[in-house]
């Protein structure tokens, strides 16, 4: 029973490091009518998840890192790191417009993969493997 509790205490710690890890705070440029938020400098080998819709959204960023969910309000870009495998973005639409959604995967200023959607309340996933 001891080993079981102590196995528990360590996944707890593991997945607040991990969770701790994987948070990103977006600002927004409120100068213009297309919000761009970067959450840190981009480097070359960074990859990126470029979100462009004028409305609400969300996307659920996965890769070898683990899971990262983003939401946001108009054109933003997320920087996600040094990543060398895949990355997954799944960008839905949150408030029933009819508008153009895209999400982008982005390394080095290159377009690894994009997906749009116009549906209301749609989703667009865009994959990313092996760049």
């Amino acid at each position: 029973m001891k080993k079981f509790q102590i196995a528990i205490l360590i996944f707890v710690v593991v997945f607040v490091v991990v969770v701790s890890g994987c948070t990103t705070t977006n600002t927004s440029n409120t100068s213009s009518s297309n919000n761009t938020s970067n959450s840190n400098a981009s480097a070359s080998n960074d990859v990126n998840i470029v979100v462009s819709y004028p409305g609400s959204w969300a996307v659920d960023v996965s890769g070898p890192f683990g899971y990262r969910p983003l939401q946001g309000t108009g054109n933003q870009t997320t920087n996600i790191g040094a990543v060398t495998e895949s990355v997954t973005a799944a960008a839905r639409k949150t408030d029933g417009s009819s508008d153009v959604l895209t999400v982008t995967i982005t390394k080095g200023g290159k377009t690894l993969a994009s997906q749009s959607t116009s549906a209301p309340y749609g989703g667009a996933t865009a994959v990313a493997v092996g760049f």
